[in-house]
């Protein structure tokens, strides 16, 4: 009977390392900065319920225990500030069910996207690991989850691809004049969502002729012009602060081509009325 009892007592101060509380809104911040190592994770019910759980200590055994309801599946892991050098620092693995995984502000040096990694890892931060160089994806099938990466603030970035199916992408300051990924944008068929803030660019790259950016951020670089090619119609955000852009004359045919397109949409409209 004292075995058991003191079994109990080790279990309970494990659990003890986690709190975890419901939350109904997504807590996760690229721009979010911790003082101190914060490892969160989110879990979520059928029911679009949300669970999570946060420590602050790197040195943990186990994940936080299943004292809620079963049908929560882990989605996102978050770890911080937390001196991680490598994923095998880990004492557990993680579970397919993952989608997001977020280790920013870490000391990786290299990263490769593989097994043990969760097949079904949609979205990857990688922001903020200054010594961060070589990435590796892997094989296609092993990538072709991988639909966000966001490499913000690292400068010294190796890459030979990128996941071809990536929809979203965030570069800033990521050194790209001395950078060879400018020329590794072009194999992205998929995007919608495209930063390059903070990269002193005064050209921008060559993309493929057929992608579709709803979303793009070119503040704080050296640009003058803006060519026809990247005034996407399905733009519904364009930043171009912080450049030294002196005329908006290059958004005078996107405009009449807007005014163009109102004006038939208006006669269909007054035609079919009639």
């Amino acid at each position: 009977m004292f075995i058991f009892f003191l079994f109990l007592l080790i279990d309970n101060s494990q659990s003890l390392e986690w709190n975890c509380t419901e939350n109904k809104h997504f807590l996760f911040s690229n721009d979010h900065i911790y003082e101190q190592c914060t490892i969160t994770i989110e879990y979520i019910s059928l029911q679009q319920e949300k669970q999570v759980c946060i420590t602050h200590t790197l040195a943990i055994k186990t994940l936080p225990p299943p004292s809620f309801s079963s049908n929560y599946t882990m989605r996102t892991f978050q770890i911080n500030s937390c001196q991680l050098l490598t994923l095998s620092q880990l004492p557990f693995s993680l579970p397919s069910s993952l989608e997001i995984l977020d280790l920013s502000y870490n000391l990786l040096s290299t990263f490769t996207l593989s097994f043990p990694l969760p097949s079904h890892l949609k979205y990857l931060y990688l922001d903020h690991n200054l010594n961060l160089i070589n990435i590796n994806f892997g094989h296609n099938n092993i990538q072709q989850q991988l639909i966000g990466l966001s490499l913000r603030h690292n400068k010294y970035i190796q890459l030979s691809s990128f996941p071809l199916n990536l929809i979203q992408l965030d570069l800033t300051d990521c050194n790209l004049l001395q950078s060879p990924m400018l020329t590794l944008l072009k194999s992205l068929r998929k995007l919608t969502h495209l930063s390059l803030a903070d990269n002193r660019l005064e050209r921008l790259p060559i993309l493929d002729k057929n992608i579709q950016l709803e979303y793009l951020n070119l503040s704080n670089n050296h640009l003058t012009w803006i060519e026809d090619n990247w005034l996407y119609k399905q733009l519904r955000i364009l930043d171009l602060r912080f450049n030294q852009i002196k005329s908006l004359e290059f958004f005078k045919e996107r405009f009449k081509l807007d005014q163009t397109v109102k004006q038939n949409k208006h006669d269909q409209v007054s035609e079919n009325f009639i």
